[in-house]
């Protein structure tokens, strides 16, 4: 008998969730699935080292929509280690940081011909391989003044802070990196530099610089900490954010704001070398001397409720290259309700709307065809997103997420049926 992904992966974790109380002590791993090691794991974590992990496996199928019925399933390992230099041999404020992704399994907006923007599945994607995605060394000055990180990072490590408590890539942490073109988000790294100033806890500025080189994304790349080839450009990233309500007794928030430019070169969406549609003409794209875009998230606690949770309200916008990024702009809004029930401290209940736009340089090349008679060619324009979850926290360190995906002209294509796909998370941190 087949036993589907999924099911071992629940099985395997419902299995192992009770042994996580034996093993676990009052530290910082008592919410995990496999505990202390029997105070292992924090005597190392006292001589400076630190060791995690996790799982995430996000199952999907389509009610309706696409070409077809059928699902899908991806997973990830991750595995961590963090070496405090201070704690290890007296270097103050000095560490590094090491993870490897390890990504399997299938997509269901490929399966089932979703025509979908970005992905029902965040999990999936940059091939079923195992790669080395953080490889840097951190050190602080003056405290936590001057934070300066050097070496192989994803950008979403330390760019655009949002969460990702959805399954649909719409509403999952580093958005920039689906849209634009050199930012590459988990588990692909680049070889880059940070640096964080913050003269109070309540504010901070973050410069960032990263190699622009296509062969990171190769499957190939795996462990090595240098992509072959030439760079084709540099990335850099500036980021401003603000806390506010983080005394005692008031409602957190936080306001960011970022903007970022890419030197590489790329081709135009719509322009040939001679700037005329290269729709109509055999010439090469114009190649635009890079590319930029700016960016906000905010998040702001509304109230506090009975069960010590709350409502919170977040809000995103990206705002790409029109001239070289297919999807030019994404924007989102929704809640968090922590602690929806008095019985359920741990749960929560999360919903979010999202509007995605086509370019109009590629909308241009469906209205510049169909006028030259080489239709009918539909002209994209928004597509439209929204998904509702219910985050299960089952014990330590596992947390089970039903939800539920709702797409509305899909690819920004009036003519795309509308897809309807169900989905289930399950995590565990290791």
């Amino acid at each position: 008998m087949r036993i589907h992904p999924l099911a071992r992966a629940l099985g395997a974790l419902l299995a192992l969730a009770p042994l996580s109380a034996a093993f676990a002590t009052d530290n910082g791993y008592e919410n995990t699935l496999t505990g202390d090691w029997g105070g292992t794991r924090s005597s190392w974590a006292d001589s400076g080292v630190a060791l995690g992990g996790g799982y995430v496996g996000e199952f999907a199928t389509n009610t309706s929509g696409g070409t077809r019925k059928t699902s899908a399933y991806a997973d990830q390992i991750w595995l961590s280690g963090d070496f405090d230099f201070q704690k290890m041999f007296g270097w103050q404020g000095g560490s590094l940081h090491v993870d490897v992704v390890d990504r399997n399994g299938t997509q269901l907006d490929n399966k089932a011909s979703l025509g979908s923007l970005l992905e029902t599945q965040e999990i999936y994607g940059r091939g079923n391989v195992t790669r080395l995605t953080r490889f840097y060394l951190e050190q602080k000055f003056a405290g936590d003044l001057i934070d300066v990180r050097v070496g192989r990072m994803d950008v979403s490590n330390d760019f655009f802070p949002f969460t990702c408590d959805f399954q649909s890539l719409n509403f999952c942490a580093s958005l920039p990196g689906y849209v634009t073109q050199g930012w590459y988000t988990m588990p692909i790294s680049q070889t880059g530099a940070v640096v964080r100033i913050s003269p109070d806890p309540s504010w901070y500025v973050k410069v960032g610089g990263y190699q622009v080189n296509p062969n990171n994304l190769n499957t190939d790349q795996r462990f090595r900490v240098s992509a072959p080839g030439r760079d084709i450009g540099k990335l850099g990233i500036v980021e401003l954010g603000f806390k506010s309500g983080q005394g005692q007794g008031e409602l957190p928030g936080s306001w960011v704001v970022g903007a970022w430019r890419n030197t590489a070169p790329y081709a135009d969406l719509r322009d040939d070398v001679n700037g005329d549609p290269a729709v109509l003409t055999d010439a090469d794209s114009m190649m635009r001397n890079g590319l930029h875009g700016v960016y906000a998230t905010v998040k702001q606690k509304l109230g506090t409720n009975a069960s010590g949770g709350g409502l919170t309200l977040f809000a995103n916008v990206v705002q790409a290259d029109s001239h070289t990024d297919t999807v030019d702009q994404l924007l989102s809004l929704g809640f968090f309700l922590d602690a929806p029930f008095a019985a359920r401290p741990a749960d929560r209940i999360s919903f979010a709307l999202g509007r995605d736009r086509v370019s109009d340089r590629v909308a241009d090349n469906a209205r510049i065809a169909n006028a030259a008679g080489l239709g009918p060619v539909a002209v994209p324009r928004y597509e439209y997103d929204a998904e509702v979850n219910y985050n299960f926290s089952l014990g330590r360190g596992v947390v089970l997420m039903p939800n539920f995906q709702y797409i509305r002209h899909p690819g920004g294509l009036a003519t795309n049926s509308n897809a309807a796909v169900l989905g289930l998370r399950v995590a565990a941190s290791f």
